[in-house]
């Protein structure tokens, strides 16, 4: 078998385990999943606003590979919601940042925090030996996401985050745009 063939196959095989395992894990998401009331495009535009900070609709728009239309219909419900929230960017009056309220946080944090007592029950039943090899095999992964980042251009989505920083000591903005 050549190189390419083994790795042809490895990757068959991979997915082929991958496809058949997850459907016998247990049940990953609790309860506070189940009962999550928002679409799947307002779920995404949380997530990132967890992951990233305050963003500004066109960075939200490209991150997610939308128009700027589709995120502020998006968004306009997350802020009726309670979940968002738009202020002033203090460099540019005519850029409107979107960030999580402290109701968009708990619910965030409270989804991550519901996933992470639940990988930790089933990492729980591991031996030393699998963990540790579970997490070279996720360090390995990791060294790969950089790889493919890198070769997609994909570093600039770490600048939000640093733009996060700064707009936290902007003055706060009423959905109507009065300070």
């Amino acid at each position: 078998m050549t190189p390419a063939d083994e790795r042809r196959q490895l990757i068959r095989d991979i997915i082929e385990i991958a496809d058949r395992e997850t459907t016998r894990i247990p049940p990953m998401m609790g309860e506070e999943w189940l009962t999550l009331d928002v679409t799947m495009s307002q779920f995404k535009v949380l997530l990132l606003l967890q992951k990233e900070g305050a963003l500004r609709v066109s960075e939200i728009a490209s991150a997610l590979s939308v128009s700027q239309a589709v995120v502020t219909g998006v968004t306009d419900r997350l802020v009726h919601r309670g979940l968002v929230e738009r202020v002033g960017d203090p460099h540019d009056r005519r850029v409107v940042i979107c960030r999580l309220t402290e109701d968009g946080s708990q619910l965030t944090r409270g989804l991550s925090r519901s996933g992470l007592e639940r990988g930790r029950k089933l990492l729980g039943v591991m031996t030393v030996d699998e963990l540790r090899l579970l997490k070279e095999t996720f360090d390995m992964a990791a060294g790969v996401l950089d790889r493919v980042r890198h070769k997609l251009g994909l570093e600039h989505v770490e600048e939000g985050a640093e733009r996060a920083k700064q707009t936290d000591e902007a003055p706060e903005h009423n959905k109507n745009g009065a300070a």
